[in-house]
C-alpha cells in the first residue's frame, strides 16, 4: 500500500472518529487509534490522534463551557493523572506489538460488555473509581481512555449535554499535556505533524456535523454502534498483531 493511500485512509479515519467525538464527548481515541496503527505506525499514530482529539475536544468545551460539570471535572482529573503518567512511561519501556495485542483484547472486551451486558444496576464505588485511574493508563498509553471513563461518567453525570462538555474538557486537559510531552520528545518533527495538517479540513468539517447530530440523535443507539465499531477495531488490531509478529 502506498503513503499517499494510507495517508489518505488515516485522514478519513480521523473524520469518522472525530465526528464520534463532537457527538458524545468520547470514542474518538478508541475508534480511531487501532485502524491508525498499521496505517502510520504506532508512534505517529498515537502523537497524530492525540493533537487531532486535542483540537476537536477544546472546540466543543468551548462551545459548551456553560455545561461543564467542574466538580466533577476535578475529580476525574484527579484519579486520572497519575495513570495518565504511568501509562505515558508504559508506552515507551514496553515492546510495542506486545502493547498492540494488550490494547485489541482490551478494546474487544470493553465493546463486548457494553454492547451486550449494559449496565443495569450502578458499580460499586470502588469500581468507578478504579475504571477512572484505568482510564487514565489507557490515555497514557493509546490515547483511549473513553470507554473506562465511560464506566464512572454516566452515574455520575447523567445529563446528556452536561456529560458531552465535561468529558471534552478532560480530554481538553489531558491532552494538553500529552501534546505538550510529545512535542517535546519530537514526535511531531516527521511524519506526524504532516497528518494533523492534513487531518485539519476533514476534521472541521466532522466538529460542524457532530454538532448538528448531537442534540437531535437517539444517544443510546448510537452508542450501540460505537461499541459494535470498538469490537471491530480491537479484532483487526489483534490480527494485525499475529500477521506482523
Amino acid at each position: 500500500m502506498s503513503q499517499i493511500i494510507r495517508t489518505v485512509l488515516f485522514v478519513i479515519i480521523q473524520f469518522f472518529a472525530n465526528f464520534v467525538q463532537a457527538v458524545t464527548g468520547f470514542g474518538g481515541g478508541p475508534i480511531s487509534m487501532p485502524p491508525s496503527m498499521p496505517l502510520v505506525g504506532v508512534g505517529e499514530a498515537k502523537a497524530a490522534v492525540t493533537c487531532i482529539l486535542w483540537l476537536t475536544c477544546i472546540v466543543v468545551s468551548v462551545r459548551e463551557i456553560k455545561n461543564i460539570d467542574y466538580k466533577q471535572l476535578g475529580i476525574i482529573l484527579a484519579c486520572m493523572a497519575p495513570g495518565v503518567l504511568f501509562g505515558m512511561w508504559l508506552f515507551s519501556v514496553l515492546p510495542l506489538h506486545i502493547l498492540m495485542l494488550i490494547y485489541g483484547i482490551i478494546v474487544i472486551l470493553i465493546g463486548a460488555r457494553r454492547l451486550f451486558f449494559p449496565s443495569g444496576k450502578e458499580l460499586p464505588k470502588i469500581l468507578r473509581f478504579t475504571a477512572l485511574i484505568l482510564a487514565g493508563l489507557m490515555q497514557g498509553m493509546f490515547t483511549s481512555g473513553g470507554p473506562f471513563l465511560v464506566i464512572y461518567s454516566v452515574s455520575a453525570i447523567p445529563d446528556k449535554t452536561r456529560f458531552r462538555a465535561t468529558m471534552s474538557t478532560v480530554w481538553t486537559v489531558i491532552n494538553t499535556y500529552m501534546v505538550i510531552s510529545m512535542f517535546r520528545k519530537g514526535m511531531y518533527a516527521n511524519g506526524a505533524g504532516w497528518l494533523v495538517v492534513y487531518s485539519m479540513v476533514p476534521v472541521a468539517l466532522a466538529i460542524l456535523l457532530g454538532k448538528k447530530v448531537a442534540d437531535r440523535l437517539n444517544h443510546e443507539l448510537f452508542l450501540k454502534v460505537i461499541y459494535a465499531l470498538l469490537m471491530v477495531s480491537g479484532a483487526l488490531l489483534v490480527y494485525n498483531y499475529f500477521n506482523i509478529a
